[in-house]
Order: structure tokens, then C-alpha cells, then sequence
């Protein structure tokens, strides 16, 4: 499962637009927040397209009313995540977090469920 949405994710990184820094890690513009830099290339790739916004503060004429998820149907979990947000979804009408205050719910960008429980992943 978690190979789904490595692939996925890889996959979009290769579609979006990436510009290549010709001179040396010093010498290059401070990263923007959600953007990630290559080590050996030094591309950059923006990650804020990935970016879901709260449908009720988003601009779009058909907001997504949930976050990115991927079932897996091999190992019995489904993972859910927001790039660079919380996720969408309500944890509390999930049955909240296990391990998590609830104050810090909302701050939660990824997680999976197991057993019927919610478990963060960051």
C-alpha cells in the first residue's frame, strides 16, 4: 500500500514543473515552504499544487471534500494525508487519535486506520 502512494506521489513529481538550479547548494534561493530540493540535481519541486484546502475556504469551483487516500486492500488499511495541510477529514466523528491530545488533531497531515482506530502519522 504504502508503495501505491509512494508511486503516486512519484509520479505526480514527475509531471509538475521542475526548475533546476545551474549553480552550486550555496548559491541557491532559499527554499519556498512546501517545496522540496533534489540533493544530486538540485531541482526543485513545488509541492503546493498537492495542497488541499478547506472546502469552505477554498477558492475552487468544486473543492475536494476529502483528502488524498489510498486503500489497502492487501493489508486492511487506509491511509489518508494532506501535502503541506491537515487532512480534511473530521477526527473526531472518526472516534479521534490514538496516542494524540485532541487539541493536536487538527494539525494532523497524515494518517491510517487499523482495527477501527485512527493512528497519526505525522
Amino acid at each position: 500500500m504504502n508503495r501505491l502512494l509512494y508511486h503516486s506521489l512519484a509520479f505526480y513529481l514527475s509531471l509538475s514543473a521542475v526548475s533546476a538550479a545551474a549553480s552550486s547548494p550555496k548559491e541557491s534561493p532559499a527554499p519556498q515552504p512546501c517545496t522540496i530540493r533534489s540533493p544530486t540535481s538540485h531541482a526543485f519541486f513545488d509541492l503546493n499544487p498537492l495542497h488541499l484546502q478547506d472546502p469552505a475556504k477554498s477558492k475552487a469551483k468544486h473543492p475536494r471534500t476529502n483528502s488524498w487516500n489510498a486503500s489497502g486492500y492487501d493489508i486492511g488499511y487506509n491511509f489518508t494525508m494532506n501535502v503541506c495541510g491537515a487532512v480534511l477529514e473530521d477526527l473526531e466523528e472518526r472516534g479521534g487519535v490514538v496516542g494524540v491530545e485532541k487539541s493536536q488533531w487538527r494539525n494532523i497531515s497524515a494518517f491510517y486506520e487499523a482495527g477501527g482506530k485512527v493512528y497519526s502519522l505525522g
